[in-house]
């Protein structure tokens, strides 16, 4: 089989962990799943320019790149041409509330939908800050049942690492469910972890990095998951027919 291409929605920084394990953890998958894959980081610059999503079509997969970007509007673009045309996405970190706000500017139709990460003082806040900071913490996430997540894990807890601490807000919560969202994965408070869309092929955002605790021996099984449909997607030349309960449990 070709390899399989993703498209890493990002600025890429080298000294940022939860970049520079990306591509590794990505060959991790592959070599279980015998598969070859190439990542290619998009500057958001770039995808923020008229017309240019387009280019993310030869892409089997689209990972919503974790840390800071240089132009929100181009992540947003890139998210929002995976989850309109059944593109395989997963977005981790950062790449967690990229995915919020873009489903809350599109779906929901919150024009101006943001972070407070970028603009506490702004008025529609889709994400907040925690009550504490759980950056490099480890912690327990509760994978809800009959969900992709679950199908993933095969388990019903998980622990991971955290690089970022802000979450879904919860005044728009149960908006964000009523619109087609579901919350698969929960801190020890019922506060969301993970979310996906389940009409979509692959469309799973968390708010850890499962990135940074792949090894040879055991990648990750999200990663996997992704890749393992990116790899169907691919081998069906653009298949569109949602895979959500069918997708491989690792």
């Amino acid at each position: 089989m070709k390899p399989i291409k993703v498209a890493v929605v990002g600025d890429y920084d080298p000294v940022f962990p939860p970049q520079a394990t990306l591509g590794t953890a990505l060959r991790h998958a592959a070599a279980v799943l015998d598969l070859e894959v190439t990542e290619t980081w998009i500057p958001t610059e770039t995808l923020a320019k008229p017309n240019s999503s387009p280019m993310l079509q030869d892409f089997d997969g689209i990972f919503g790149g974790p840390g800071d970007v240089h132009e929100l509007e181009g992540t947003l673009q890139g998210i929002r041409f995976a989850r309109e045309n059944d593109k395989p996405y997963f977005g981790t970190c950062a790449g967690f509330q990229y995915a919020v706000i873009e489903f809350a500017r599109n779906v929901l139709k919150i024009a101006d939908a943001t972070s407070a990460e970028f603009d506490p003082s702004a008025p529609r806040l889709m994400l907040t800050p925690f009550a504490c900071n759980i950056a490099g913490e480890k912690m327990t996430v509760n994978i809800q049942p009959n969900s992709l997540a679950h199908d993933l894990y095969g388990n019903n807890v998980a622990v991971e690492e955290y690089f970022c601490h802000f979450g879904i807000n919860p005044l728009y919560r149960n908006a964000f469910i009523e619109a087609g969202m579901q919350i698969s994965g929960t801190d020890q408070d019922g506060e969301p972890r993970i979310f996906e869309l389940p009409t979509h092929p692959f469309f799973l955002a968390s708010l850890f990095v499962p990135q940074t605790s792949s090894t040879p021996a055991k990648p990750h099984p999200l990663i996997s998951g992704f890749l393992a449909v990116c790899a169907v997607i691919a081998s069906k030349n653009g298949l569109t027919t949602a895979l959500h309960r069918n997708a491989p449990k690792f």
